[in-house]
């Protein structure tokens, strides 16, 4: 490709992604009520959570190895990772599969894009991440007490490159739970159950409380723990930042390339629906 093309495809993939965010804030903004209670609903399971954390931590000192404050940043960087998650990939990949089944993917088909790229940005959900995340997210960032944190610049590094690599990861698992639609027709059960065990996984549990098995398994097969407790592990330096380094970065680049293939298969196996 030349840089020209290069640059093109850039500018194109920027100007789709700024109309799919604006047309998702306008509509998202005609239904004040949704916004308000997406508010209350996450910003009272976040209490509830720092209640828990609070009430654990009454009775003892740690948890596999982690203070109070420790798990309250875990749970900071958890929450961030669900929400960036919820940005960029929950939405869009609910939308699919009606989209399979009424013909809407007809159209986006012949849409002059790339087409997994405008899935995966048409329903880019800012205002209901402000009204959602924001509000407990604020709540967690002043219940830690980022004083007593201490991360290298190294560590912040690595700790970001694996966050995005978990990232990618659960985005690959989430898209192959909902692909068999295009040969089944139906796969809100698979995707529900790729988003509950990814949820699963992650919560107020850190990496030290697994036992190596259960790191091994979900850290490659079911790549959950990489976004969330890999990052966790390395900021606090608990664990060997380039050894988990390298470790997200080939599941990163795997998952990739397994939604690449798995993304055209289930092309070649589309049906249109409106014919």
């Amino acid at each position: 490709m030349k840089l020209s093309e290069f640059k093109e495809s850039i500018r194109e993939r920027w100007e789709l992604l700024k109309a799919n965010t604006v047309f998702t804030a306008q509509r998202e903004l005609a239904y004040a009520g949704n916004n308000w209670t997406n508010f209350l609903a996450t910003f009272m399971y976040t209490l509830a959570a720092l209640l828990f954390i609070k009430v654990i931590y009454s009775n003892v000192q740690s948890v596999a190895g982690y203070s109070y404050n420790q798990m309250l940043f875990y749970f900071f960087v958890y929450q961030m990772t669900y929400y960036t998650n919820f940005l960029l990939s929950y939405n869009s990949l609910d939308d699919l599969i009606p989209d399979i089944n009424n013909g809407n993917m007809d159209m986006i088909l012949v849409k002059p894009v790339p087409s997994l790229y405008f899935i995966m940005t048409r329903s880019i959900s800012v205002v209901s991440v402000v009204t959602k995340a924001i509000p407990p997210m604020l709540a967690i960032i002043l219940s830690v007490q980022w004083s007593s944190l201490r991360f290298s610049a190294e560590e912040i590094i690595i700790g970001i490159i694996v966050w995005i690599m978990g990232l990618i990861a659960i985005h690959v698992i989430q898209l192959l739970g909902t692909i068999p639609a295009f040969w089944f027709g139906e796969s809100d059960n698979i995707l529900d159950l790729a988003n509950g065990t990814l949820q699963a996984s992650n919560t107020l549990i850190p990496l030290q409380g697994y036992s190596p098995n259960l790191q091994k398994l979900l850290g490659t097969v079911m790549p959950m723990l990489i976004a969330t407790a890999f990052t966790v592990s390395i900021l606090l330096g608990k664990s060997n930042p380039i050894f988990l380094l390298v470790w997200a970065v080939i599941v990163g680049v795997i998952s990739l390339i397994v939604r690449d293939i798995a993304w055209k298969a289930a092309l070649k196996h589309y049906t249109s629906a409106s014919s």
